[in-house]
């Protein structure tokens, strides 16, 4: 299996700080072996053991997500770990511009037309949403945005 941008930068990551596998495997709570799956391209980590690597070793969740995404393109992207530079700034106007979109188009709804603009999908995604804890809302708005962000654009 091919390197990938995130598995590149996991190995960066953990050469610089010389730690071991084991070591990062242990504060993940999974086996070294899963781990190392992280690093060689095999898995992709879950968006908790990229909040908790971000967390350990105080670099930007954002990064970690966006190069979480290139790296699942199945090779389609030539970029590599270090070549990548997009900060959080870029991702907040990039998303700035699609959320006024979204308000641009419901600002003229009366709640009746915007609740039959709204699907049943939409209304549970905002109920479970409220259930959610400051820390997991955070996560999952950074996620859906990163989503929308790739799917906008693969129309453009």
């Amino acid at each position: 299996m091919s390197d990938t941008p995130l598995s590149q930068y996991l190995r960066l990551l953990r050469s610089n700080h010389e730690y071991k596998q084991d070591d990062i495997a242990k504060y993940l709570g999974i086996t070294r072996a899963t781990y190392s799956h992280y690093e060689n391209a095999r898995l992709i980590p879950p968006t908790d053991s990229l909040y908790k690597l971000s967390a350990f070793y105080k670099v930007s969740l954002s990064k970690l997500v966006k190069l979480a995404i290139m790296s699942s393109n199945n090779g389609k992207t030539t970029e590599r770990a270090a070549e990548y530079i997009t900060n959080d700034e870029e991702i907040e106007a990039q998303f700035d511009h699609l959320y006024n979109g979204f308000l641009k188009e419901c600002a003229d709804m009366t709640p009746e037309k915007l609740n039959t603009w709204s699907s049943i999908e939409d209304r549970e995604i905002i109920y479970y949403y409220h259930h959610l804890k400051g820390q997991s809302k955070r996560l999952l708005n950074y996620v859906l945005r990163v989503m929308c962000l790739r799917d906008s654009s693969d129309y453009e």
